[in-house]
């Protein structure tokens, strides 16, 4: 059933609202004291705000089929900050712990979506059309297709790091932050010229930050630091139960 013409201004500005929401908050999470109680309510309301800009894109790309590729890039920003997400839960997988089902339908998801999102790209590549939507989704896509194959790696891995959660919640928390920032930027910033680099700074400051945080707390905790130094832990098992480690 079509929807009414006159909600599409409703469904655009709840994107653009919840889309703030999840800019503003996730910057704040990150400077909170990590695993303290504003570090839960930021990161909460950037997860809650991230779910929205992911359905509200999908309502938008069905309405208009040429930005659709923006709904899918949403779906991408939303599997990692999800997976960030679910890391939480997932503590004790070096205790056997096991994924739950719905760790594998949202890898699965964003397996078809982000591989699509790299085939497009690399396909415009090949054909020698270097635009920056192509070379936007050849990165975010790859981005993601690492995402989900390491997330996948994660759970059948025989011999798990007990910090692993941490990495994956970091990972998938800043990631997505990065990905929904490009696109924000894309679409909003048109004053940074070329095109490419309103597409691509975000995940080229982006990627290599991650990289060097998750590389530095695998040295401090190398070097015998503990994690309750850098963060507030509460071991989660499963959805419902908690224990404090």
């Amino acid at each position: 059933m079509p929807i009414d013409a006159s909600l599409i201004p409703l469904v655009r500005g709840i994107h653009i609202a919840a889309g703030s929401i999840a800019l503003i908050m996730a910057p704040l999470a990150m400077l909170a004291s990590k695993g303290g109680d504003w570090h839960r309510r930021w990161g909460k309301a950037f997860f809650y705000g991230m779910a929205v800009v992911c359905a509200t894109a999908l309502i938008l790309g069905i309405l208009f089929p040429a930005d659709f590729w923006l709904a899918m890039l949403a779906i991408l920003s939303f599997h990692m900050v999800g997976s960030g997400y679910r890391s939480l839960f997932l503590k004790q997988m070096h205790k056997g712990l096991r994924p739950a089902r719905i760790d594998l339908v949202l890898h699965g998801v964003a397996a078809v979506v982000n591989g699509g999102l790299l085939m497009w790209g690399l396909a415009h590549l090949i054909l020698k059309d270097f635009n920056a939507q192509a070379l936007l989704l050849t990165s975010l896509g790859l981005m993601g297709t690492i995402m989900v194959l390491n997330g996948f790696m994660q759970f059948y891995r025989q011999r798990q790091d007990k910090r692993g959660w941490l990495y994956g919640h970091m990972i998938g928390f800043m990631g997505g932050y990065t990905a929904t920032l490009s696109v924000f930027s894309g679409v909003n910033l048109a004053f940074i010229e070329p095109v490419w680099l309103r597409w691509l700074w975000p995940p080229m400051v982006g990627i290599p930050l991650i990289w060097l945080w998750i590389h530095r707390l695998r040295r401090r905790f190398a070097n015998g630091e503990h994690l309750r130094s850098f963060a507030d832990v509460r071991i989660k098992g499963r959805i419902g139960r908690n224990w404090r480690a």
